[in-house]
């Protein structure tokens, strides 16, 4: 399937612009393959999914696209911003964003590179055993990151949560109010994995280094099984001191009750001592402020 092969791709924006990258891409010879993977392959794309774009070339050519020159790629389209990745030797991707907004992947490997479980969508081929690896790859979902609830890590969880919220007395009596968001955005990924845990049974593990695509699942599982309040819960204003006062407050009481059911339910000891230690704390830090 040397010929550019575009009819299914889907109706979307961002594919005028994939639709003209591939007709220059298509007459540079250097390149053996061109396909799509992600939402736009698996046919489950909106007007703001990212292209993820794979070309394949020799290996003897892969140096030459670490630094492509991306003005006649997109020249209807400009790049204005970009960061390169490097995945070993074989593999890298330029992360790019075009003047319409437009997030598209640009990822270059070269052809002894091994293909990734994906969902695929070929639109070009140069090699035919490529092409038919290409189109008879199976794709795999990727596996979920959930565990099973372990009640000494959930205990470990709480006891953080309290710890970690302990610290906002010192910092807005430093007065470095605007460090208090940061430790609350620490806080509320913890609050999310706990409903989440209440919610399914099981862990999603640790919320700090996650993406929109891997936090979809667990926000939208936990918006439909606790309720779309848990948005207002956890996103309360903290446009001052007193609104970040009260959003700390608010955390603490959550937790409080969410703590308790869950020691009850995985048989553990709820941290009372240390929750009422920083309660306690807090309330000698407000009658002092």
């Amino acid at each position: 399937m040397e010929a550019l092969f575009l009819s299914h791709l889907p109706d979307l924006p961002q594919c005028t612009t994939l639709k003209d990258v591939l007709t220059r891409l298509q007459a540079n010879r250097e390149i053996v393959a061109l396909w799509i993977e992600g939402s736009l392959a698996r046919g489950g794309g909106d007007r703001f999914s990212d292209v993820d774009l794979h070309v394949a070339v020799e290996p003897e050519q892969l140096a030459g696209w670490k630094t492509p020159d991306f003005a006649p790629i997109f020249a209807n389209n400009p790049v204005v911003g970009q960061l390169f990745l490097s995945f070993g030797e074989h593999a890298f991707l330029h992360h790019l964003v075009l003047a319409d907004g437009t997030i598209f992947d640009f990822f270059v490997q070269d052809t002894d590179q091994p293909l990734s479980s994906d969902a695929k969508l070929v639109l070009s081929c140069r090699d035919p055993q490529l092409a038919q690896t290409l189109q008879q790859q199976e794709w795999h979902e990727l596996p979920s990151s959930d565990r099973p609830v372990q009640k000494e890590q959930l205990q470990q969880l709480l006891d953080s949560f309290w710890i970690s919220t302990h610290k906002h007395a010192k910092v807005l009596h430093r007065e470095l109010t605007g460090l208090a968001p940061l430790g609350l955005s620490i806080e509320r990924n913890i609050l999310l994995r706990l409903w989440y845990i209440q919610a399914t049974g099981q862990d999603c593990g640790d919320l700090g280094r996650s993406t929109i695509h891997s936090l979809t699942r667990v926000v939208r599982t936990v918006e439909q099984q606790i309720g779309a309040h848990t948005l207002e819960l956890s996103g309360m204003p903290l446009r001052n001191r007193s609104e970040i006062c009260r959003a700390i407050e608010s955390n603490r009481r959550i937790v409080a009750d969410l703590g308790r059911s869950l020691a009850q339910t995985y048989a553990f000891t709820y941290p009372e001592v240390l929750e009422a230690t920083v309660e306690r704390c807090w309330q000698q830090f407000l009658a002092a402020e």
